[in-house]
């Protein structure tokens, strides 16, 4: 079977062959949960990198390209 006849005999291709997944454990504990100190933290840090983008100066788009700013926009 060449690799066309595998991903079509998939329903849904998911890029595993037979929905093969890997094994989890029973008991896995879930991540812990960040501090509202350390929520608050990284939240400041992306307003600041935000702001700083947002004042960052920018070159225009659209430019004359034959100098007929005269007339109107298709």
């Amino acid at each position: 079977m060449d690799a066309y006849e595998r991903l079509m005999a998939e329903a849904i291709p998911t890029g595993t062959f037979g929905h093969a997944r890997p094994a989890r454990r029973r008991n896995a504990e879930p991540a812990p949960a960040w501090t509202p100190e350390e929520q608050a933290a990284h939240r400041a840090a992306l307003e600041a990198e935000l702001d700083a983008y947002d004042k960052r100066p920018r070159r225009p788009r659209l430019r004359v390209i034959d100098g007929e700013a005269d007339r109107p926009a298709a």
